[in-house]
């Protein structure tokens, strides 16, 4: 190997190490949203044939910013919403049976299975911390467009009027969507 081969290969090496601890670094705490940024400077690596090079390179990582729970990548553990994901089995129980009320066209009793989908919907911002701001904003949003769509579904349901109990149950399916698509893949079942 020539000279300069040599130093290009240990300067690769060198900045790939780098790469690596500081990964390992914010893989390893608790709270990596937390902590300050990991530094390495000036690494020395020594190669396979036992020579060490001085890269003098400095590599600075800055841990991804967000709320507690989030790992370097920014991207929020499931299991920050463990609350979350049981409230939502809830709610899509209650939505079913909120469908099911609806497809036999017992609207007198809409009011009790639209509000119990609404009472359980309003659990999720409580359980929501790890939510970025914009998506708990937006939680917020789209739980106060259930309470209204619960308002509606009564309404409609109370003057006996199938075609509004109907348009107002696929608002509250789209809104039901919304909420879910908030959290991380996977989360919500």
């Amino acid at each position: 190997m020539t000279r300069n081969t040599h130093l290009h290969s240990a300067l690769l090496k060198g900045i790939g190490a780098s790469l690596l601890i500081v990964a390992l670094a914010g893989c390893g705490s608790k709270d990596a949203g937390d902590t300050a940024p990991t530094t390495s400077t000036g690494s020395t690596t020594t190669s396979t044939d036992g020579a060490s090079s001085n890269s003098g390179a400095t590599n600075s990582a800055q841990p991804a910013t967000g709320t507690s729970g989030t790992g370097t990548s920014g991207v929020t553990s499931a299991a920050s919403f463990t609350g979350a994901a049981a409230t939502w089995t809830k709610v899509t129980a209650a939505k079913a049976a909120l469908d099911s009320v609806i497809a036999s066209k017992n609207l007198k009793t809409v009011h009790e299975a639209a509000f119990k989908v609404r009472d359980i919907v309003r659990l999720l911002p409580g359980q929501s911390s790890g939510l970025a701001p914009d998506k708990a904003k937006t939680l917020a949003t789209q739980v106060k467009n259930v309470d209204q769509l619960a308002s509606k579904l009564d309404e409609a349901g109370d003057s006996n009027n199938l075609k509004a109990t109907q348009d107002n149950q696929a608002g509250l399916s789209d809104t039901l969507d919304t909420i879910h698509d908030l959290y991380p893949s996977g989360t919500l079942k």
